[in-house]
Parts: structure tokens; C-alpha cells; sequence
């Protein structure tokens, strides 16, 4: 399974940096064959906000593929494969918000990532 349970650390949102607030498609894959609908609704250079329908629990680490677009040219897509840790969830409306950190990203997508939160 690619979801891992880790020791719980301090449920707290401590990102300092600054964030972006986006809407972009996410999966949490779950197995080889199985899979989770989610989506990145923030992004800061350490981490993304994620909101699921299902909780996992704060140290687990969830294997993610997002649609991130170009920031260049929008209509052109990346699909990076990213592994985050979640630092706390709580729930909204029926859903799960969650805050997590980047545990391994490629440099090339996390270079990506940081143009997205320099734009706002």
C-alpha cells in the first residue's frame, strides 16, 4: 500500500511561507490499481492543501498525481509524481481539508511549484 502510517507528529498548520490558492485535479493513489478523487486547493514551496472525501491520519504519507498546469502556458499540463506527509486534516462539509509537506518531489516540478506560489 502507498499510504503509510507514521508516528502522528503535532497537529498544526505551520507553514510560514507564502501560499497560492489554486483548484487543480489530484489523486491519491491508494494501490497499483486503486485510487482516491481529490484536490489541491493551496500550494505554498513546502507543501499543498488537499480536500478528500475520505481523512487520513496526520504522519501518513500519501503518494499524490496531480494536474499541475504550465504556469508558462496554461493549457499545457504536468503530471508530477509527489509524495507528501500529512501534517493535519480536519473536516468540512462532508470532506476532509488537509495540510501536508512535500516528503520527495522532482527538483524540475518542485522549480514548477515555487513559480506557482511566486505568482500568487
Amino acid at each position: 500500500m502507498t499510504v503509510s502510517d507514521l508516528t502522528s507528529p503535532q497537529a498544526t498548520d505551520a507553514r510560514q511561507g507564502p501560499r497560492a490558492h489554486v483548484s487543480w485535479a489530484a489523486r491519491v493513489v491508494l494501490s497499483p490499481q486503486s485510487f482516491l478523487e481529490a484536490r489541491v486547493v493551496n500550494i505554498s514551496a513546502d507543501g499543498l492543501g488537499l480536500v478528500c472525501e475520505r481523512a487520513f491520519p496526520d504522519g501518513a504519507v500519501l503518494h499524490l498525481l496531480i494536474a499541475l498546469p504550465d504556469p508558462a502556458d496554461r493549457s499545457k499540463y504536468h503530471y508530477p509524481d509527489l509524495h507528501t506527509k500529512v501534517m493535519f486534516h480536519v473536516a468540512k462539509g462532508g470532506k476532509f481539508r488537509m495540510g501536508t509537506r512535500f516528503a520527495r518531489v522532482d527538483p524540475a516540478m518542485k522549480a514548477l511549484i515555487e513559480t506557482w506560489v511566486q505568482r500568487g
